[in-house]
């Protein structure tokens, strides 16, 4: 499973690729602050024995779980890293591919995507074919981001709902 602020940014694009080709690729860039030429520079000077993940540690300056990511990812496409030059390592660094076959099922959700329609609605929050029907939260259609801004959406959308019920309640001379 992948996630994060940017993913979930990516999230229609990739969800959508995914329907229509059966997978989508992303590329992710370990160092995106050093170009291909810097980072060939650092992987092209002599190393003295040291293992491939002391050179990716020290010369590219990479966590331990960016070069694991790294590695599987050279296995992943068939690469032997033995045989790729400095430039090539460069290359793959900062375009690190990893292949989505599949969203994360709903069991697993932290948020969801799609549900009703913004036109569906007034600007109280209610349905339009649906009157005294009222909607918020991740029943609306929108790619929902997680954490605190969810939660401020939720409340958010829930207090214009609630607001909304109470002007119709009010209109429709409700006791």
């Amino acid at each position: 499973m992948i996630e994060g602020g940017t993913i979930y940014g990516l999230s229609p694009e990739l969800r959508e690729a995914i329907l229509e080709a059966g997978e989508a690729t992303l590329r992710i860039g370990l160092r995106p602050d050093l170009s291909v030429a810097d980072l060939s520079r650092r992987l092209s000077a002599p190393h003295r024995k040291q293992s491939f993940s002391n050179v990716l540690r020290k010369a590219a300056q990479l966590s331990p779980v960016a070069i694991a990511l790294l590695q599987e990812a050279a296995i992943g496409s068939g690469m032997q890293r033995s045989s790729l030059s400095a430039t090539e390592l460069a290359r793959l660094i900062n375009g690190v591919p990893i292949k989505l076959t599949a969203t994360t099922p709903i069991t697993r959700a932290i948020s969801t995507a799609g549900g009703i329609k913004f036109d569906e609605l007034d600007s109280n929050f209610m349905l339009r074919r649906l009157p005294g029907v009222f909607t918020a939260g991740e029943m609306l259609d929108w790619e929902a981001p997680t954490g605190e801004y969810l939660l401020q959406a939720w409340f958010a959308t829930g207090a214009a709902a609630g607001n909304g019920a109470l002007r119709w309640l009010a209109q429709a001379g409700a006791p």
